[in-house]
């Protein structure tokens, strides 16, 4: 099996936490921007005017919605993928990650302060940093869900095939002291 076939699912974990994250976050950025501008599009319509320099945002749902929504979940989905291609292959009971909690808190604030704030400046002025530091929480708590994609995509482990029908069970090996020869 080739290396691009083995990390596939790894990658596609990856996705699946990226989107979610990006999700998650969409919505607590919906949430403060109706705390503080009544509306709810009005920080993702800021983040598509920092995007696009001929847009001018507004309160409203408009096509320049559409042009942040879509930067912050692909941002997001690249952002689990490379998760997902950084973190190892997580083990058969795993229910979420630590480390992906601490890989995706620490990539969330590296986007931020890198890509962000350096593509739209805005963002920073409207949103308070407590605002800000729920969100990486949150973005860290989604991508810390990858080992439960990930085991949902991953082959199962081949099973034995169950014997015939009317066979008898195999009989259990003996133990070393009951092979022995009492004479």
């Amino acid at each position: 099996m080739t290396d691009s076939r083995i990390s596939a699912p790894r990658l596609l974990a990856g996705l699946q936490a990226g989107m979610l994250a990006g999700l998650v976050s969409l919505g607590w950025f919906i949430l403060l921007s109706y705390f503080y501008f009544k509306e709810p599009w009005a920080l993702i319509n800021v983040l598509a005017a920092s995007l696009r320099n001929n847009a001018t945002w507004g309160h409203t749902f408009s096509t320049v919605t559409w042009t942040g929504l879509s930067a912050h979940i692909a941002a997001c989905s690249f952002l689990g993928i490379f998760l997902g291609w950084v973190l190892p292959r997580p083990g058969p009971r795993p229910r979420s990650s630590l480390t992906g909690l601490i890989f995706g808190i620490v990539l969330s604030l590296f986007i931020y302060q890198f890509f962000w704030l350096r593509f739209a400046p805005l963002l920073g002025e409207y949103i308070a940093p407590l605002g800000m530091w729920i969100a990486h929480l949150l973005v860290g708590m989604s991508l810390a869900q990858f080992p439960r994609f990930y085991l949902r995509l991953a082959d199962p482990e081949p099973q034995p095939e169950p014997p015939p029908e009317g066979t008898p069970p195999p009989e259990p090996p003996a133990s070393g002291d009951a092979t022995r020869d009492p004479g």
